[in-house]
């Protein structure tokens, strides 16, 4: 489902971005499945059931990932619902 190649273009646009860092953190965590520190490979991440419901949701199929800019804008919005909040 997710590749290398993706994410580190996700993380190379995030680099130049710090006013997101703490939101893509906090997102990590707040998605990742639960108990996740007692599975191989030990990493915060989401279910995959919860990913392929998520591409559904959001472009009709699960064969392609999300733009990068489409997650960063994502990103943005929680950012700013988040210091609404405040």
């Amino acid at each position: 489902m997710l590749n290398w190649k993706w994410f580190f273009k996700l993380l190379l646009v995030l680099v130049s971005k710090p006013s997101l860092w703490t939101t893509s953190i906090r997102q990590v965590f707040l998605l990742a499945k639960r108990r996740w520190l007692l599975t191989l490979p030990f990493l915060p991440s989401p279910s995959r059931d919860f990913m392929e419901f998520r591409f559904v949701t959001y472009q009709g199929h699960v064969e392609k990932l999300p733009d990068v800019k489409v997650v960063i804008a994502w990103l943005a919005w929680v950012s700013d619902i988040e210091k609404s909040k405040i």
